[in-house]
């Protein structure tokens, strides 16, 4: 896994879906097992993401003011990081970063 040399995920989009009453961001499981959040460098890789993966999905900015919600929502489904503009087509992702 390449890390991210950023300390933070601020400026990350990230893409909310339903659940529940709720409106949470998007996971994806590892083949290891290990779940993380997806996030993208730039609204448009992310709604590029959301047409053909989650058609249903919003995408939202990761700002300081919302950073720690969507770490805790995170840690809460067990992420171990973020996973930074995954292309399902090929399993790739550009780099991964600590959620912080």
């Amino acid at each position: 896994m390449q890390s991210q040399s950023s300390s933070s995920l601020e400026g990350l989009w990230v893409l909310l879906v339903p659940q529940e009453e709720a409106r949470v961001p998007m996971m994806a499981r590892a083949a290891n097992d290990e779940c993380y959040l997806l996030g993208f460098k730039n609204v448009f890789s992310a709604r590029r993401f959301a047409q053909s993966s989650a058609p249903q999905a919003e995408p939202r900015m990761i700002v300081p003011g919302n950073k720690q919600e969507f770490i805790g929502i995170a840690q809460s489904a067990g992420a171990v990081g973020v996973l930074v503009d995954y292309d399902p087509s090929t399993n790739a992702y550009a780099s991964a970063a600590e959620l912080f």
